[in-house]
C-alpha cells in the first residue's frame, strides 16, 4: 500500500487518466474529488462490496428459471405522453425492465 500525505488542493495521479484531489478536511472527515473516465467505474467501498454481492447472486440464478421466467413474462406495449416515442415494459413476478 502506498500511503500518501497530501495537503488540500494536491492531486493525486493514478495512471494518466484517473486524477484524485483532496478538496477539504473537516472534523476529521476528508472530501475528496475524483476525476476518471466514465468507462472506470468509481464507487464507495460499500457500495462496490452490494453490486459485487448481487453479481454473485445472478451468477447463480438458474439458466432455465430465468429462461422460463423470461416465456411467461408480460409484455405491455405503451406510447410514451412526453414525446411520442414507442416502448415496452416486460414484467416478470414484479420485476420491471423498461426498454425504450
Amino acid at each position: 500500500m502506498l500511503v500518501l500525505s497530501r495537503k488540500i488542493g494536491e492531486v493525486i495521479t493514478i495512471g494518466s487518466s484517473v486524477q484524485i484531489k483532496v478538496l477539504s478536511f473537516d472534523r476529521g472527515i476528508v472530501r475528496l474529488g475524483i476525476e476518471a473516465p466514465r468507462k472506470i467505474p468509481v464507487h464507495r467501498k460499500e457500495i462496490y462490496d452490494k453490486i459485487i454481492e448481487l453479481n454473485k447472486i445472478a451468477a447463480r440464478t438458474e439458466f432455465n428459471a430465468l429462461k422460463n421466467a423470461i416465456s411467461n413474462a408480460k409484455i405491455v406495449k405503451s406510447k410514451n405522453k412526453n414525446n411520442g416515442i414507442n416502448s415496452s415494459e416486460i414484467t416478470i413476478k414484479n420485476i420491471k425492465i423498461k426498454k425504450d
